[in-house]
């Protein structure tokens, strides 16, 4: 009992100790001068965490020594080690980087027709349709220049673009701008991974390509080519709530 006193002081001493040397700390994150909202904050030495606001500000509790890791969605995670110069700035700054993805090669095979004879496995005559006489061997399918399948996943109609306008450069000129504003949505749906829509989103992996285009009257090409991702990030934010998930035909809409 006589060294009650002694334990009550040590106890004291060690609450106070742990008392001066955690404390709250303030920071904002930045990517190209501009705030990110929701980057993950978590101390990895006591597991606290926080995400950053739409003014990318944030608080956490932290001490000298602790490990901060910053994640986000479309950025690089960072680590930074907490210092006693970090602690002295009222608010610490720090600017993340774009993550980028690497693809895999890819090698495309030309699809093989059903009279191919594999010269390796296969010797004599050739086979095919004209060699049998088969009954308009040598005709061509008619191309429908109306009818144009966009890399997407759209199917337009050039008649009903069009309407009662005639004229064959008029069609093309059409064609034209569609193609080229259907290359970059093609671009955006590569960007973003499927994670990104599905889980945040929450967007149906086969409502993916509709949905862009049903975004593209809020410009998200001309985002995508000023490379304001995110702004363009936003903007399928918000479109995504108020998109009709079961909406299955796209319609494109023609700028003035």
């Amino acid at each position: 009992m006589r060294n009650q006193p002694l334990l009550y002081l040590l106890l004291f001493c060690t609450f106070s100790y742990a008392q001066k040397s955690n404390q709250i700390t303030t920071g904002q994150v930045f990517f190209d001068k501009e705030p990110v909202a929701d980057v993950h904050i978590v101390n990895k030495k006591s597991n606290n965490g926080t995400i950053s606001n739409d003014f990318g500000l944030y608080e956490i509790s932290v001490s000298i020594g602790d490990v901060l890791e910053f994640s986000h969605l479309n950025f690089m995670t960072e680590n930074i080690v907490v210092t006693k110069e970090i602690l002295a700035q009222e608010i610490y700054k720090i600017t993340l980087k774009l993550k980028t993805y690497e693809l895999e090669e890819i090698i495309i095979e030309k699809q093989k027709g059903i009279f191919y004879v594999d010269p390796e496995i296969m010797t004599g005559p050739i086979v095919n349709a004209q060699t049998l006489n088969l009954p308009y061997a040598k005709s061509k399918a008619k191309k429908d220049d109306n009818i144009v399948k966009m890399s997407s996943g759209a199917v337009v109609s050039l008649d009903n673009l069009i309407g009662a306008l005639n004229g064959d450069n008029r069609r093309k000129k059409i064609l034209k701008k569609i193609s080229t504003e259907d290359k970059v949505i093609s671009k955006i749906r590569k960007y973003y991974t499927d994670d990104f829509f599905i889980t945040d989103l929450k967007i149906k992996q086969e409502n993916i390509n509709p949905f862009l285009n049903y975004c593209f009257k809020k410009n998200i090409i001309t985002y995508y080519n000023e490379k304001d991702l995110l702004k363009l990030t936003s903007i399928l934010m918000t479109e995504s709530k108020s998109f009709p998930q079961d909406k299955t035909e796209i319609t494109w809409l023609q700028k003035n």
